[in-house]
């Protein structure tokens, strides 16, 4: 009989991204095995196209399925696939509950996480590794000799017809360099200024590049200062799902990003990156796994790193991790990667 494994990762969709390595990983050593995830439903399209994944369960932690009678059923929902070994790379003590709960017999977490004593496996979570390698630490127990680190995203013909449109109508042709550029984030403090972005896109423009700006529907108004009615820059922001975005930047021929999730697309891809870091630093595990990248940070800050996510403020009010960083030597990075 086959085994049957849950990996729960309710968290952003960068922490979505990095953990596709674990299921490849899975069904390297055991092809034959049931491999199931429950991701938040803004992640779905992570994994819905994935061949490896026989089961995707959402959980609405914060919206339909927020509460004890959420919690329930998503428990239920579990407990029918009768999983015989969970594996949890979110440390909340909400994803460990669960864990325990479910009733699965084998159940691997990090040490460091929130009630981790309800693991039957706990792995102590290494410092200095990329995140995916921290992830892949999790399998230890489970004894498998093949691991992978590639991340397989997968669009679909949709999102190829969707983005090409795109190009077609604003006269992109095989010959441009596209250069996609998110300057958002999550948290404010991870967010280079948007008059910083808005004047490094300008001169990218004036290099002849071709500059999309993507984003969510939340991040539009940043997006549209950014752009400051340049007709030459391509505003997709609101306008892609996450499917559309990994056919958007497998295409591009570079990535300008913060510390956010379209760093871990591009890693996926192989895309150049520039990565712009403020608050937090790679050493936490998340820079860019594409062989050609460039790390932007003021390396001598002694306030650095102030948060692990980023916060809403700057404490020290100066913001210099990030106003330090000047368009010019974002654009002199750029230039050398293309």
């Amino acid at each position: 009989m086959s085994k049957r494994y849950l990996i729960i990762q309710t968290a952003f969709l960068g922490d979505a991204i990095l953990t596709e390595p674990m299921i490849e990983t899975i069904k390297a050593n055991e092809s034959s095995s049931f491999v199931g995830i429950v991701v938040i439903p803004q992640n779905l399209d992570v994994f819905s196209l994935n061949p490896k994944v026989d089961v995707i369960i959402p959980y609405d932690k914060h919206g339909a399925d927020n509460g004890i009678v959420g919690f329930k059923k998503i428990l239920s929902t579990i407990k029918e696939y009768r999983f015989s070994c969970v594996i949890s790379p979110h440390t909340s003590f909400r994803s460990t509950l669960l864990s325990y709960l479910s009733g699965i017999p084998k159940r691997i977490g990090f040490k460091e996480a929130d009630i981790s004593f309800l693991y039957t496996d706990r792995v102590k979570k290494p410092e200095n590794l990329h995140q995916v390698d921290k992830n892949l630490r999790l399998l230890e127990p489970l004894g498998f000799k093949n691991i992978t680190r590639e991340i397989r995203l997968y669009w679909s013909e949709e999102s190829k017809k969707m983005v090409e449109s795109v190009f077609e109508a604003h006269s992109v042709n095989s010959n441009d360099k596209i250069v996609v550029v998110s300057p958002s984030s999550v948290w404010p403090t991870k967010r280079w200024p948007k008059e910083y972005f808005r004047e490094l896109v300008k001169m990218l423009a004036e290099q002849g590049l071709k500059v999309v700006l993507i984003g969510t529907e939340r991040d539009k108004e940043i997006s549209q200062f950014v752009k400051n009615g340049d007709k030459r820059v391509i505003d997709l922001t609101g306008k892609t799902g996450i499917k559309d975005l990994f056919y958007l930047i497998a295409w591009a021929k570079l990535l300008i990003s913060n510390d956010s999730a379209p760093v871990h697309i591009a890693s996926a891809y192989n895309t150049p990156t520039i990565d712009i870091y403020g608050p937090t630093v790679p050493e936490f595990g998340f820079y860019p796994l594409s062989e050609k990248h460039k790390i932007i940070q003021v390396e001598d800050l002694p306030c650095r790193p102030c948060s692990k996510h980023g916060s809403v403020s700057c404490k020290k009010k100066h913001f210099r991790c990030m106003r330090d960083i000047k368009p010019e030597l974002v654009l002199e990075a750029a230039l050398e990667l293309l």
